[in-house]
């Protein structure tokens, strides 16, 4: 392996280990990696509570939890490693970074629970709970230094010293009610009032309550003659939630290093950084929930079904505004947006005695719709690493994919002429669809063109026990959506600097030979525009996926109670085991962008890990 000597040339290992004093280091070729990145993290979980019985029936609880995270992290990169396609020997880099997080919560609450004539059964809580979180992040990082064997930061040119501090806080009171008469009539009521950092000082509190009722219709006279029906209920809730998982500092101005000229001088100073909005408030969401539940043979087999219809308002969005402001985007609460489906769980006992075998199967979905957008109802479009790749507008679900049909590949000069096309579009060039129909093709052209919201998810769960032993197989997938597969416009240029799918073998290569009329022609610079965001890029996100398989063995209670233990387990898994999918990525479940508006944008994500697992599980 090459190496960059501290002398500055570049030489071999064995070279590198005689030519220099290397007395009073142990091994020093072995030590000299072409990157190092070690994270060392400390983390303490602690919990404790309190419990006072005042009469029969009134206790009081009170708990204080914390989290502390504290994590180091030390990475260098030798000069021996290639970077940005220069062949080494490259600037050598270095840093270190500490963060630290720190969150407690503590609540109290005081219950009620009492029963009334054997028939009335009362339980009443009320409560408060606070929340706080602290986290703090320091980096330094450091270049040139002048060998690639001492690595601490003092050694290099420091180029950048940054901290970085946030916190937020969380305060709730609520109540609560349960009643049940004779465990047949059911009725819920609560109420929560949660006052939150991330709003404005005039907008920091919700209240949010709710309601629920049930019966239990198996109970009733008239369904005891009825010996196979060994549960019937019906339910419905409807109340009011709040949603605060948003920026920590949106309603305030932010600040950010910048320069100014005084002068012919240049001084560090501060300049704004984001716009405030001081009357940010919840996200709040209406709900109605009605279902069933229906067990039937002494509940060897339970049915539950569930309808619910959401509608959430004053949504936490970033909205795009003009630049002349100073500013590119303003946080607002903006918009509405309904949410409506089913969810279905079967539960059965297909066998029992000393072979076991039980299935758990559930199914949902669910269908978004975008009801308003602001006062002018305007699109928001959103970027996702290349520009413009999302748009979310009324009468659609959140996030569409966004760019252009493509229509084929232009087969020839012939062809070319006949069509709108770029400027620089030649044969064998991407032939995108003229939306619009002014006979030109450009940004307006584009139009929705997918979406990741699947048609349903559902999952099944098989566990099998003999004598003994247990198998338990899950299986989960997605049936419909899609996923803006981005990485092929680098899996898929045909520019020559990279591997390629395989796919790129039925690509455009002369009139007489114009491949499957979908991959363009290779060219070292693109031309056409072939690389936009299309229909080219979007697949379909269905999949089936075996997520986790665990064979165990019980050894007999005899056996263990001989070497003094109460039970032992012995048990093999493999997670993730295998995944059934036409996706040409790495994992059709992904989405490299933590935002609903760009949801199931895939720019070169990790792929999934297989974990296989042996273990012990031992009592004494």
């Amino acid at each position: 392996m090459p190496i960059y000597a501290p002398d500055g040339s570049y030489t071999s290992q064995s070279t590198y280990a005689a030519a220099y004093d290397w007395s009073g280091v142990t091994n020093p070729v072995a030590n000299i990696t072409e990157r190092d990145d070690q994270i060392r993290t400390t983390r303490l979980l602690g919990n404790i509570y309190a419990e006072y019985q005042f009469m029969e029936g009134l206790k009081y609880r009170g708990t204080l939890g914390g989290d502390l995270l504290q994590a180091r992290r030390n990475y260098f990169r030798a000069s021996t490693m290639p970077l940005n396609q220069l062949l080494p020997p490259t600037a050598n880099e270095g840093s270190v970074s500490n963060r630290q997080n720190i969150n407690w919560v503590t609540n109290h609450t005081l219950t009620y629970n009492r029963t009334f004539n054997q028939v009335h059964n009362l339980e009443a809580l009320l409560g408060t709970e606070f929340q706080k979180n602290d986290f703090q992040r320091d980096t330094t990082a450091a270049n040139k230094f002048p060998n690639d064997i001492v690595r601490t930061v003092n050694y290099g040119t420091v180029v950048l010293g940054q901290s970085f501090r946030e916190q937020w806080s969380l305060a709730s009171y609520f109540a609560r009610v349960n009643y049940n008469l004779k465990d047949k009539y059911l009725l819920a009521v609560s109420v929560r009032r949660d006052g939150s950092s991330r709003f404005g000082t005039n907008n920091q509190w919700g209240t949010f309550p709710s309601a629920s009722v049930g019966w239990r219709i198996a109970e009733e006279p008239f369904m005891k003659g009825i010996p196979v029906l060994s549960e019937l209920k019906l339910r419905a809730s409807y109340g009011l939630a709040g949603n605060n998982a948003f920026d920590n500092y949106a309603p305030i101005g932010l600040l950010g290093v910048d320069n100014y000229v005084f002068g012919n001088n240049l001084s560090n100073g501060l300049a704004g950084r984001s716009l405030g909005n001081e009357d940010l408030t919840w996200e709040k969401s209406r709900q109605l929930d009605i279902g069933t539940e229906v067990g039937l043979f002494g509940d060897r087999i339970y049915l539950t079904a569930d309808y619910y219809r959401r509608i959430t308002t004053g949504l936490l969005f970033s909205v795009p505004i003009p630049t002349l402001t100073g500013f590119g985007s303003y946080i607002r609460n903006i918009g509405e947006v309904s949410n409506h489906g089913w969810e279905f769980s079967l539960n059965t006992r297909n066998l029992t005695g000393a072979f076991n075998w039980t299935t758990d199967l559930n199914l949902s979905l669910n269908r978004n719709k975008v009801l308003a957008l602001g006062p002018t109802g305007d699109p928001i479009r959103s970027a996702s690493g290349i520009g413009e790749t999302n748009i979310t507008v009324i009468g659609e679900p959140l996030g569409n994919f966004y760019g252009y049909v493509q229509l084929g590949v232009f087969r020839d000069q012939t062809d070319l002429d006949s069509y709108p096309h770029f400027a620089n579009t030649r044969p064998g060039d991407v032939k995108y669809q003229d939306v619009n129909e002014d006979n030109k093709i450009d940004a307006n052209d584009r139009t929705l063109i997918g979406n990741n919201q699947p048609d349903f998810v559902y999952g099944m769960t098989n566990t099998f026990s003999f004598k003994g032993f247990d198998l338990g197989i899950v299986i989960q997938g997605v049936q419909g959506g899609e996923i803006l597969n981005l990485s092929r416009r680098f899996y898929e240029n045909l520019e020559g600097n990279q591997n390629q799918l395989t796919n790129v073998l039925d690509r455009w290569r002369s009139p007489e030979n114009p491949g499957n009329g979908i991959v363009p022609r290779a060219n070292s610079q693109t031309t056409g525009t072939n690389n936009a965001v299309s229909t080219r890029w979007v697949e379909d996100a269905s999949y089936l996926r075996i997520r986790n398989a665990t064979l165990g063995y019980n050894i007999p209670t005899t056996l263990a109670s001989k070497v003094r233990m109460q039970s032992a387990r012995v048990y093999a898994g493999i997670q993730n085991l295998y995944t059934f999918s036409k996706y040409l990525g790495y994992n059709p479940e992904v989405s490299g962008y933590e935002n609903a508006l760009t949801a199931g944008v895939d720019y070169g994500s990790y792929p999934l890990a297989r974990t296989y697992t042996i273990g012990i599980n031992i009592g004494f």
